[in-house]
């Protein structure tokens, strides 16, 4: 698959994964929108990091439920958005 069927896929899949990949994937997104608020790609415009965040709030949506507090970090996490 292409980079953006990938992407799409994994918003796709979201919901339909076992709790602990859901406990990990919403893990991995925090530690992803933390580094790239705080210290970004060189090569990365403004837009696509603007653009990865939404990308993760959509793959995000599919996994809520799984852990409130950790959900509760993403969302500070996704509130520093570039």
């Amino acid at each position: 698959l292409g980079y953006q069927d990938r992407k799409e896929h994994q918003v796709r899949r979201a919901p339909h994964a076992s709790r602990e990949a859901k406990l990990v994937r919403l893990a991995d997104k925090i530690c992803n929108l933390r580094d790239m608020a705080g210290n970004p790609p060189r090569d990365w415009t403004l837009a696509r990091r603007r653009e990865y965040f939404d990308w993760a709030d959509r793959v995000v949506a599919g996994l809520r439920g799984v852990h409130p507090a950790l959900e509760s970090i993403y969302d500070e996490a996704s509130s520093r958005r570039p």
